[in-house]
This record gives C-alpha cells, sequence and structure tokens, in this order.
C-alpha cells in the first residue's frame, strides 16, 4: 500500500531533510478565560499527513483555524513555509493564508453561485487570476473530484458528500501547498463519508501536505504518516498510526480508543 510505503519514508533518516512546511512554537489560545490550548507545539513536515483525532472539545478544530489566521493566537509563534505570522502586515499574512487550502465540515459554499463559480471565485477574486486560466483549472478539478457533469449545479441540487467534493476542488483552486481539513465527514450521512474520504486519499498519494481533524479512525490508520491524540488541550500522544492505535503508551488514550475503534 502507498501510504504504508509513505509512512515508512517519514519514520527514516530522511525525515529529518524535509522542510517544515508548518511549525507552531508554544503557542496559547484562549476565549475569554476559557484556555483552548496552552503552549502547543507541533512541526509538519513537506508531503506529511498529521491527522490529530481527540474527544470534542479538546482544541483540534481551533488549533487548525490559528493556522488559517481564522482565529488568532494569544502567545506563541505560527511559522509557515519559514515565515513567521505579523498580524501587523496585511500582505504577508495574506500571502501566508493563501498557501493553505481548507476544508470546513459544513461545505461553506455560496448557494447563489454554481459548482464551477464556486471553485473558481477565490482565484479570481483574491488572486486576481485570469479567469479563463481559472476556468480550465476548476473543470480539471471538478473531474477529479468526479463532478464535472455537475459543473452547472446549484448546491442546493447536491448532496452532501457532493458538496464537500466540491468545497476541497474550490480549496485546490488557489493551488495552496498546504490542505487543512476540519472534521470534513462529521457533517455526512454515513453512505457519503467514502466518497470525500477518497478524494482525500488521492490528495495524499500525490504529495499534498496535509493536516486533518477526524473522527474517521480508518482514514487516519490507513493515510495518516503521523497522529496527534489531544485532549484538554493538550498532546497526550503522538507517532506513527500503528503505535498510536496498536500499542498506545498511555492510559487517556487508551481509554478513548476503546470507545471509538
Amino acid at each position: 500500500m502507498e501510504s504504508c510505503c509513505k509512512a515508512q519514508e517519514y519514520s527514516n533518516a530522511n525525515y529529518e531533510n524535509v522542510p517544515v512546511m508548518i511549525e507552531t512554537k508554544d503557542i496559547s489560545k484562549k476565549f475569554g478565560d476559557l484556555e483552548v490550548f496552552n503552549d502547543l507545539s507541533v512541526k509538519v513536515k513537506k508531503g506529511e499527513v498529521l491527522v490529530i483525532i481527540g474527544p470534542s472539545g479538546s482544541g483540534k478544530s481551533t488549533f487548525l483555524r490559528c493556522l488559517n489566521n481564522l482565529e488568532q493566537i494569544n502567545s506563541g509563534e505560527i511559522i509557515i513555509e519559514d515565515e513567521k505570522f505579523n498580524l501587523k502586515d496585511k500582505k504577508l499574512m495574506k500571502r501566508i493564508t493563501t498557501k493553505m487550502g481548507m476544508v470546513f465540515q459544513n461545505f461553506n459554499l455560496f448557494p447563489h453561485m454554481t459548482v464551477m463559480n464556486n471553485v473558481m471565485i477565490g482565484p479570481t477574486i483574491s488572486k486576481k487570476e485570469n479567469k479563463g486560466e481559472v476556468k480550465e483549472r476548476a473543470k480539471k478539478l471538478l473531474k477529479k473530484v468526479g463532478l464535472e457533469d455537475k459543473m452547472d449545479y446549484y448546491p442546493s441540487k447536491l448532496s452532501g458528500g457532493q458538496k464537500q467534493r466540491v468545497a476541497i476542488a474550490r480549496a485546490l483552486a488557489m493551488n495552496p501547498d498546504i490542505m487543512l481539513f476540519d472534521e470534513p465527514t462529521s457533517a455526512l450521512d454515513p453512505e457519503l463519508v467514502g466518497e470525500v474520504l477518497g478524494v482525500m486519499k488521492d490528495l495524499a498519494k500525490e504529495g499534498m501536505t496535509m493536516v486533518v481533524v477526524t473522527h474517521e479512525m480508518g482514514f487516519a490508520k490507513e493515510v495518516a504518516d503521523r497522529v496527534i491524540f489531544m485532549d484538554g488541550g493538550k498532546i497526550v500522544e503522538e507517532g506513527h498510526p500503528s503505535e498510536v492505535f496498536n500499542s498506545p503508551k498511555e492510559e487517556r488514550t487508551k481509554a478513548f480508543l476503546n470507545k471509538v475503534v
């Protein structure tokens, strides 16, 4: 299996020479008096698939939103491809955040736009790219996610799985270096989950750097290069999927996995 070979690649000595795409240094986030996480330090290498698991309220989704500057951290540093966040520098922040595509659990498609226009809007509005070139790219991306026959449909005519695949195509249309997935299957009916995970597996095989927050343990086992288990805003355990799932070291990890696997 390709995911197995890829995981082995990330466990050998060459891993040290792979460029770091994402690094957080002791980041903390609060909402008022509520501390979501504190002193969180994570590195993600180029081409790595990092899957974050844990109970609801453990800080997983907030961590992703901080990476994309949808939420601002209270302390610490976030570095994306050697560029450090500086909220006062708007041009820098736009450059950094456009390196990342994000897929949300509730799709966030524009209901008044066709599938094609939903995919095209980012590059044409945010990056001022040529519409003709963007349209050709959008066609290829919709074919990639199996929706080339739906480009003139509106979101209301699509299933949940189709909407999420459009959302993935929309994020990819920005030509990101990194893809962030925030529980992308949690709003889907069970029979629609597979079609979305299939697209994500293909991206992983192509070498896309990915950070995925998910409750899909099968996906984490099969596709992740590394798994982080978070609880209470802390990283309780991390490692290769075979280590975390088959031989967890921490009692809290064991208790969680006994309930969900």
